[in-house]
């Protein structure tokens, strides 16, 4: 599979960060993209921004709360023509409310801003993801207008950094809008070293999918 772009992080809860951050530059783009997360610590993530589905070997509650080390690989792919079609394609909101869930524990999103107002745009599948009864507070309080942190964790009884980091894990979801528009052009994964895009090739993925098993099965043994 040729690579349009990639990221490295270091270990740590940061890894979920850079992760999170990639999703959301990548949801940005016109153009449909996939994303795949290398991790030292986990098997390979294969993420479809252009359907809302993720692949994942393991069940969604092995994933690990400190990723590792982790390269991020982005690629666009053809309209209507989805990647790996061979395998187990899931929903992607479980996932992104876990990675939300360990990305924003300690740091907010980088592209939310403090006195933004916020309103829920779609409702998520909330029998799909594991939520408190206070988030399902919150996210029912935003189905009313935009508000703040503040406003939000008054309005829904919690304390205002955890309607912050249910703000986040929305946004990171693409279930909230903001009233004041986009916070900037999204960035590119990757630096001036990042490889040009090309066009996807279907050879090249299947080998670069066996290869990343054959890794992660030689750290299993």
């Amino acid at each position: 599979m040729a690579t349009s772009g990639a990221e490295r992080d270091e270990s740590g809860i940061d890894g979920w960060r850079k992760v999170a951050a990639a999703i959301d530059s990548m949801r940005r783009l016109s153009m449909p993209m996939l994303l795949t997360v290398v991790s030292s610590q986990m098997p390979p993530l294969w993420i479809d921004l252009s359907t809302g589905r993720y692949h994942w070997e393991p069940p969604l509650s092995a994933l690990p709360e400190s990723p590792g080390e982790v390269t991020v690989y982005s690629q666009p792919i053809e309209a209507g023509n989805p990647p790996y079609p061979w395998v187990a394609w899931q929903p992607m909101d479980p996932l992104l409310w876990e990675i939300g869930r360990r990305a924003f524990r300690d740091h907010r999103a980088e592209w939310m801003r403090t006195g933004d107002r916020y309103a829920l745009q779609r409702w998520p599948n909330l029998t799909e993801i594991a939520h408190t009864p206070e988030e399902i507070r919150m996210i029912a309080t935003l189905a009313n207008g935009f508000l703040t942190a503040q406003e939000l964790g008054l309005l829904a009884g919690a304390d205002e950094a955890t309607a912050r980091r249910v703000l986040d894990r929305l946004s990171l979801m693409g279930a909230i809008k903001t009233a004041s528009g986009p916070v900037a052009p999204p960035t590119v994964v990757g630096g001036e070293d990042t490889a040009v895009p090309g066009a996807k090739d279907r050879a090249q993925g299947a080998g670069l999918f066996a290869r990343l098993r054959d890794r992660f099965d030689g750290r299993q043994s």
